[in-house]
């Protein structure tokens, strides 16, 4: 079983960097697929994302530290889709 699409709603401090940098991080834990922020709401300190991540592999490990590493949380997991990897065990 391979994770292949996650929904995440997080919460980044605001200005310490920017979505695209963060889209980037996020992209090195992706094999074959695409990264999705988009900013839902900004208050004084935060700034709420939906993140969308698709892809033919997902390391959600690798995407939760990447999160962690820029000071930022994952309030929930919205979606998750795990697809068959055809392999019989």
């Amino acid at each position: 079983m391979v994770l292949t699409r996650l929904l995440l709603d997080v919460a980044k401090p605001v200005g310490e960097y920017n979505i695209i940098d963060l889209a980037k991080d996020l992209s090195k834990y992706v094999s074959g697929g695409t990264v999705f922020i988009k900013v839902e709401e900004v208050d004084i300190r935060t700034e709420a994302l939906k993140i969308v991540i698709e892809g033919k592999k997902i390391n959600f490990e690798g995407v939760n530290s990447a999160i962690k590493d820029r000071g930022a949380v994952i309030n929930s997991l919205d979606e998750v889709t795990i697809s068959s990897n055809g392999k019989k065990k």
